[in-house]
């Protein structure tokens, strides 16, 4: 009886609250992973977590922090320190305080820059943007404003009227209620935005945007167990189904 009493007060410190008495225990879980994802990737990643979740069976589900890749960052400087973290490019990582608590384990997808117009605004190309009423445009701090400051350089274009933006989503949600005529986004986020955009393809070419892949280095093994899982082909076909290209 004391041996039987004794498994019986292990066993019931080892469980979760609520847990299923057939599970077995995932030690922290995946409902402990910090993760924190661009914002171009706000449809996409729900579906990554949602799929992970059910290959390993947690149905606890993976919170995500969703935000723009310098405010990113800059929560990760201020202690809010992620376990799995993606950003929209690999320039946002240099504005990491401490960059020695990460291991960047590579590229998990692609993403091109695209017009993104207002439907009937008369704009064909490219060259429209010179006379668009007004133009949405990423900061400079910020991925795509990067990128769109880098196309606009090459292409020698200067627009008249320019609304500076502090995300991808922003910009497009601006593009998309009419706010502007047109807008630089992600050709993900032209893609998701349906028919309340039109897309003008860039016409000098650009480098896409990698999207790298942080895992804090302290972070626990279900979070390596995920990460590791964001590289692999089941994450891939998510990505590309969503118009991101694999690295």
């Amino acid at each position: 009886m004391a041996a039987l009493l004794a498994a019986v007060l292990l066993a019931g410190c080892g469980a979760h609250p609520g847990a299923d008495p057939g599970a077995s225990d995932p030690g922290r879980g995946t409902s402990d992973i910090g993760f924190f994802a661009a914002a171009s990737l706000t449809d996409v990643a729900p579906l990554l977590t949602a799929a992970y979740a059910r290959e390993t069976g947690d149905a606890r589900g993976i919170p995500i922090n969703l935000a723009s890749s310098a405010r990113l960052v800059q929560q990760a400087n201020s202690g809010e320190a992620p376990d799995v973290m993606v950003t929209a490019d690999a320039a946002s990582l240099d504005a990491l305080a401490r960059p020695g608590e990460f291991r960047r384990l590579g590229d998990v997808a692609l993403n091109r820059l695209v017009i993104a117009v207002r439907p009937g605004s008369g704009i064909a190309d490219a060259d429209g943007l010179a006379t668009a009423g007004a133009v949405a445009v990423c900061a400079p701090s910020v991925p795509c404003g990067r990128a769109a400051g880098h196309y606009l350089e090459r292409k020698g274009l200067r627009l008249a009227t320019v609304t500076e933006e502090d995300s991808v989503r922003a910009v497009l949600s601006k593009v998309a209620s009419g706010q502007v005529d047109a807008g630089f986004v992600y050709a993900t986020d032209a893609a998701a935005a349906g028919d309340a955009v039109e897309t003008v393809p860039l016409d000098v070419e650009i480098a896409p945007n990698a999207y790298p892949l942080l895992l804090a280095a302290d972070a626990p093994a279900a979070a390596e167990s995920f990460a590791a899982w964001l590289l692999g082909d089941t994450a891939a076909g998510i990505l590309a189904e969503a118009g991101f290209e694999r690295p």
